[in-house]
């Protein structure tokens, strides 16, 4: 079992990994001066070479090709966003112009800010490929060229950098040698067929559904067979694996006779072995370690600290370390990592959803709208947004998000959890009668006995505690398994108020208990600090960080926190530069360095990292 030595240890890493990768990156970064995710800048003109590729249309008669077209399009942006000159939208920045009923051109250059547009459609006969490709300008919508690609359908490589280039020149001029060379893609294998499989593979996987994840998985594990040296094929076998495991019990905790943990590990240590510097490998490994060692995460955020050391552009290792980091209560790590994931990919729905739990509600609120509009199935960012407006006071918009969630035709095994939250928001509602039916429907088709995932169980549990029904949902916490970090978090986190009508239950304290992670710390205890002329000259300030902005003041001989405008409680002292104000049933902890307390912790047992910093 690790020490907690070890584990500060282990922190202390990541925080220098994180301090080497992206110095900075707790500041500012934006151009208005605004934490990222970025606002747009109204009214500035777009950079001349800025561009933005939308994604192509399939106009092959077959469906299947879709992944094609979405492939060529996602290569040819990364092909583009390697010449420093041209500025290129994401993938995710341009996720939500594609389909039916799109607005015009001009309307879309200016939503993105860009200065051309690149629209297109791939089509497969026989085994020729037809691309065509047009480039416009986005203040008139008027074309600027157009051109055919066409090559055997083993030549996507040659197709790929021929577009690539040409969009490059007719958006930046004429190329330089070294721009050349940039624009031509990094070759993860020169197996055409196995990159087929690979595109197939990041098809299903975007999807982020059950069977989509089935399909990606096979898939992955064609390209890795036909090229055995095609490292990031095996890799991504890995993290389908992993996804699989996060996404698929949702109903029993219980592992499939054949081991998705198993199968994933050994993928995973495979691609390494081949290739120790393979950030894919190294994502895929911690992610699947949260499985294997869910009581403690042994390992966890060393290999994601590997994966964006290795390649500091992987957005989805910066997202799924930020997701770690505050399941493990460090949200300063967690809000750098989402930032750094939607620096790279601004558009990017699941961070903008991760990232909204950290923010007050009002830019919660915006985070979100902008998930859904990249996104409007997105349910998760719609279930999140109901709550925000439930809790805002727009209980017609909650209602709305609510009707649009509803998870009818979700595959099997995402309904319960789906279904499990969309119940306790209609009870927080007050649709007490429709959130019960719905609740009932999920007990019902799980088996009697059994683990369960947090997914469904938390959540069901959640809204008998609404109901009063305290034996239901303690039934329903015990059969959580396992009982590891992530329940710990769920239990001692922001949620942890809405327990309180069985926190003092013996079987209550023993889940927690079995949950607690090793290397907690044991909880301190906390002094009044009374004021004093020094201490007024030290605390009383206006300071701004994540939550809003927070104001420390003097009342007869004590100091007292306010944040938004809702006094928090008394300043307490917990030893050391440590200083703690209660919130609601939590405790909101404010640290020092020095005499300016510059980041804080939260909630009871759990340490949550908070940046504040003195405005005045």
């Amino acid at each position: 079992m690790p020490s907690h030595v070890e584990h500060v240890g282990r922190r202390f890493t990541v925080a220098v990994v994180l301090a080497s990768v992206v110095p900075g990156l707790a500041h500012a970064q934006c151009p208005d001066g605004s934490a990222p995710p970025c606002r747009s800048a109204a009214g500035t003109a777009p950079s001349p070479t800025s561009v933005a590729v939308l994604y192509f249309d399939n106009a092959s008669p077959d469906s299947t090709d879709d992944y094609l077209a979405e492939g060529l399009t996602e290569a040819v942006i990364a092909q583009l966003g390697e010449v420093g000159r041209i500025s290129v939208k994401s993938r995710s920045a341009v996720r939500r112009f594609r389909g039916r009923n799109v607005p015009d051109l001009p309307t879309i250059g200016r939503t993105l800010g860009v200065a051309y547009l690149v629209t297109g459609s791939v089509q497969r006969a026989d085994r020729a490929l037809r691309v065509t490709i047009e480039l416009a300008h986005t203040a008139t919508g008027t074309r600027v060229w157009g051109d055919q690609f066409v090559g055997a359908d083993d030549s996507l490589f040659a197709l790929e950098d021929n577009i690539a280039r040409r969009v490059a020149e007719g958006v930046a001029g004429r190329l330089l040698p070294t721009e050349r060379r940039a624009v031509a893609a990094v070759r993860l294998t020169r197996n055409p067929e196995a990159y087929e499989h690979f595109l197939r593979g990041n098809y299903g996987l975007a999807q982020r559904t059950s069977t989509g994840m089935t399909r990606a998985t096979a898939e992955y594990r064609q390209a890795a067979a036909l090229d055995s040296g095609f490292v990031s094929a095996l890799a991504r076998v890995g993290l389908a694996y992993a996804l699989r495991l996060d996404w698929s019990w949702d109903a029993t905790g219980a592992s499939p006779a054949d081991s998705l943990l198993d199968r994933g590990e050994a993928a995973a240590d495979e691609a390494l072995r081949r290739d120790p510097s393979n950030s894919d490998a190294w994502l895929a490994r911690g992610y699947l370690l949260e499985f294997r060692h869910p009581h403690s995460w042994d390992g966890v955020m060393a290999a994601f600290a590997r994966a964006v050391a290795l390649d500091p552009r992987n957005a989805e290792a910066w997202h799924q370390m930020g997701d770690a980091a505050t399941d493990m209560g460090d949200d300063s790590t967690a809000v750098t990592a989402w930032r750094r994931a939607l620096a790279i990919d601004p558009g990017r729905p699941i961070t903008l959803r991760a990232y909204a739990q950290m923010v007050v509600p009002a830019e919660a609120r915006s985070l979100l709208d902008s998930a859904l509009a990249v996104d409007p199935g997105f349910h998760l960012a719609r279930l999140s947004r109901a709550d925000i407006r439930l809790a805002q006071g727009d209980t017609s918009g909650a209602r709305r998000d609510l009707q649009a969630s509803r998870c009818e035709v979700c595959a099997a095994d995402m309904w319960p959890s789906w279904t499990a939250w969309h119940a306790l928001s209609l009870g927080s509602l007050g649709d007490t009668a429709a959130a019960r039916v719905e609740a009932d429907s999920v007990r019902a088709r799980l088996r009697l006995s059994g683990g369960l995932s947090w997914r469904v169980g938390v959540s069901l549990a959640l809204h008998y505690l609404q109901l009063g029904d305290s034996a239901t949902a303690l039934d329903l916490l015990e059969r959580i398994s396992p009982r590891g970090v992530k329940l710990w978090s769920l239990l001692t986190g922001d949620l942890s108020s809405r327990f309180y009508p069985v926190t003092s239950s013996r079987r209550f304290h023993q889940i927690v208990s079995d949950a607690t992670p090793p290397w907690l710390p044991p909880q301190a205890e906390v002094f009044d600090l009374p004021t004093s002329a020094t201490m007024r000259t030290l605390w009383v300030a206006t300071y701004t960080g994540m939550y809003g902005r927070a104001r420390i003041y003097a009342r007869q001989d004590r100091l007292i926190v306010a944040l938004e405008g809702q006094e928090l409680g008394g300043l307490l002292y917990q030893g050391g530069n440590t200083f703690v104000a209660s919130w609601d049933h939590g405790v909101r902890v404010v640290f020092g360095t020095g005499n300016v307390p510059v980041a804080g912790f939260t909630v009871t047992r759990r340490k949550r990292v908070v940046t504040y910093q003195r405005v005045e």
